[in-house]
C-alpha cells in the first residue's frame, strides 16, 4: 500500500477507529493516546497492508487490539509493583440524538443505551473486544476473526456469550429480551 492510499484508507476508516479505541479505553485521553500509537505503528507497516488480501479496516482495528492488550498487560504488572492511589474515573457516555420522539422515549432510550454501554464496559475483555468490533466498527466475524487471530467459531462463540450476558442484565434491569 503506497503512503497516499494509506492517507485514503485513515480518512475514510480513522473515526471507526478512533471510536473503536473509546469504547476500549472509556475515556477521550486513552482513546487518543492508543489511536495515535494504532496509526504510528500502522504507518510503520503500511507496506504490509493488502486489500486484496483482507479488509484494511479489520487490520487497523487489529492494531489498535493488540496495542490495548500490550498497555493493559503493563499496567496490570505495574500495578503489582507500585499500585497507584486512585483510578481516573470514566467518562460520561454521549447521548443520542433526539429523532422527534416524546421526551419519555428519549429517557428510556438514553438510560437503556446507558445500561447496556455500562453492561459492555463490565465484560471480560475477551468478550468485549470482539463486540465492540462488530457494534461499533462493523467489522463481519471473519474480519474479527482475522484481525483477533482467533477462529471464526471463537468470534462466535463470544459474540453469543456477551450477547447472553448483556441480555440477562438488562432482564434484571426489567428489560425483555
Amino acid at each position: 500500500m503506497t503512503r497516499g492510499e494509506f492517507a485514503t484508507l485513515i480518512e475514510e476508516e480513522g473515526k471507526a477507529v478512533y471510536s473503536f479505541c473509546f469504547q476500549l479505553t472509556g475515556n477521550r485521553d486513552e482513546a487518543d493516546d492508543l489511536y495515535q500509537e494504532t496509526m504510528l505503528k500502522a504507518m510503520e507497516c503500511h507496506i504490509r497492508i493488502d486489500a486484496r488480501l483482507g479488509s484494511p479496516k479489520s487490520f487497523l482495528m487489529g492494531i489498535a487490539a493488540k496495542t490495548w492488550k500490550c498497555h493493559k498487560k503493563k499496567y496490570a504488572r505495574r500495578q503489582r509493583i507500585a499500585p497507584e492511589e486512585s483510578m481516573e474515573e470514566m467518562s460520561v457516555p454521549r447521548e443520542i440524538p433526539d429523532a422527534g420522539i416524546s421526551p419519555e422515549e428519549a429517557y428510556l432510550s438514553r438510560e437503556l443505551c446507558r445500561i447496556v454501554r455500562a453492561e459492555t464496559a463490565a465484560l471480560k475483555e475477551k468478550y468485549r473486544i470482539p463486540v465492540c468490533l462488530f457494534y461499533t466498527a462493523g467489522l463481519s466475524v471473519e474480519e474479527i476473526s482475522r484481525s483477533l487471530h482467533i477462529p471464526k467459531g471463537t468470534v462466535k462463540s463470544r459474540l453469543h456469550t456477551a450477547r447472553t450476558i448483556i441480555g440477562r442484565k438488562l432482564e434484571e434491569h426489567g428489560y425483555e429480551r
